[in-house]
């Protein structure tokens, strides 16, 4: 089983916009195929959703 490739590291210091955090964890899941999540993977997919959730909040709020 090949291992799942990693996107850039995300940092509380580097704001992502919405769309450029969904473009990742779209990739991510893409990439990841029809393999069988582990624990390691679906802390990744947490995190990268977590970007994404926080630039989705950052839109709410300067609207």
């Amino acid at each position: 089983m090949p291992p799942t490739p990693s996107p850039r590291p995300v940092t509380p210091a580097v704001e992502l916009s919405a769309a450029a955090a969904n473009e990742r964890l779209r990739a991510y899941v893409r990439a990841h195929g029809d393999r069988t999540w582990t624990r390691t993977d679906l802390g990744e997919l947490a995190r990268l959703r977590g970007a994404w959730l926080a630039a989705r909040a950052g839109l709410a709020e300067a609207a």
